[in-house]
């Protein structure tokens, strides 16, 4: 049996209660959803043949950039330099055409493969091995413009052995994650990333088919002009209001998911699509769910005008107009403006250097804790 708690999502069928496990097991199609030797995927150049303008702006996206080659991170910058970080110096060099670093003191060096993240807010390194990666123990971050521990990474804050040897200069270089873990991180932050084997010939960034599914047949039939072309790939425009808010929390966690892992307070604000569902105002209505205030084709906006004008769809604005139908949520007392900043609050994280705003949306009151 699944968990409510909580959340106040409308969830009238067992379609609404499933996990993102389930989901990628009942439908055809779903984010993440690990590749197999079928699928067909054709990138985001084929696409753009008959979406033009959309793939023009989606590859400006954060998303878009959300997996990049290591020569095109923010890392890159900083060959010739050295950063020192939880007590340790690097060394940033370019070993054999490659980005590597070499831990001072240590013996060798280790290349970096794939940065993590846009760099927006942060990058995380990963560097391919045999068996399993190595995720690094320094990140950058931008908020500081810099580098710090990565999230989840062990705090030495122990000096190095002289000789370079020991736990302490191995956990230094970084983390080891399995290919399992790694494989999630992959499925979130790329396309084609195959279910088996080693993690190789998929398509960085959240592009088209991250979201679409693998696009051979719907492009041969869109060629052909065939009309059912559009039944050949997903789209999320068609889904109910309460699935697209899960289709985004296949990657950025819904309400189930962070039920079923024991989530709990601050923490999950990281979590926007469980906070969103988890909204007073929150109900199975197209209005209110991310692609509501979020074009995923597109940069993100910070104009908190424009975000004003999504509650102001909903929300009535004098204090005598009465809610109806198309407005069916009551006057604002204070303003109407800056309402994120009421409403959404945001709160610091300081493993990552960055103040996440709380996707729940409701009426703050000064000094209460996180809600759950």
């Amino acid at each position: 049996m699944l968990l409510v708690g909580s959340c106040r999502a409308a969830q009238d069928t067992l379609a609404d209660q499933m996990s993102t496990i389930e989901r990628l097991a009942h439908q055809a199609w779903w984010p993440t959803k690990p590749a197999n030797p079928n699928d067909k995927y054709v990138g985001s150049a084929v696409c753009a043949e008959c979406h033009k303008d959309i793939a023009a702006a989606q590859r400006e996206s954060e998303m878009a950039r959300t997996l990049l080659p290591v020569d095109h991170s923010k890392a890159a910058d900083y060959v010739g330099k050295s950063i020192t970080v939880d007590g340790f110096s690097y060394d940033f060099i370019e070993e054999d055409k490659t980005l590597a670093f070499r831990l001072r003191g240590a013996t060798g060096s280790k290349p970096l493969t794939w940065a993590f993240g846009s760099g927006a807010i942060s990058q995380v390194y990963m560097t391919a091995g045999d068996h399993s990666f190595n995720e690094s123990h320094f990140s950058y971050f931008e908020p500081i413009h810099g580098f710090d521990v990565t999230p989840a990474q062990p705090n030495l804050r122990v000096p190095m052995r002289a000789d370079g040897a020991g736990a302490a200069s191995k956990s230094a270089e970084g983390r080891t994650v399995s290919m399992q873990e790694v494989r999630r991180c992959f499925s979130c932050h790329a396309a084609n990333v195959p279910a088996e084997a080693p993690i190789t010939g998929f398509i960085p960034g959240v592009t088209c088919e991250t979201c679409h599914g693998p696009g051979a047949n719907h492009a041969a039939a869109a060629r052909a002009e065939l009309p059912q072309s559009g039944a050949l790939i997903l789209n999320p425009a068609r889904l109910r209001p309460v699935d697209r808010v899960d289709f985004c929390g296949a990657c950025h966690a819904t309400s189930t998911d962070v039920q079923l892992g024991g989530g709990v307070g601050r923490p999950t604000v990281r979590f926007p699509a469980y906070r969103l569902e988890n909204s007073a105002c929150w109900s199975n209505d197209a209005r209110i769910q991310c692609t509501g205030c979020h074009d995923p084709h597109r940069p993100l906006s910070h104009d908190t005008a424009a975000y004003d004008q999504r509650c102001l769809s909903c929300h009535v604005t004098g204090a005598n107009t009465k809610a109806d139908a198309d407005h069916p949520g009551r006057a604002c007392p204070k303003s109407t403006q800056g309402c994120t900043g009421c409403h959404m609050p945001k709160y610091d994280f300081p493993d990552v250097h960055h103040r996440f705003t709380d996707h729940q949306i409701r009426i703050v009151k000064p000094g209460e804790p996180v809600p759950a």
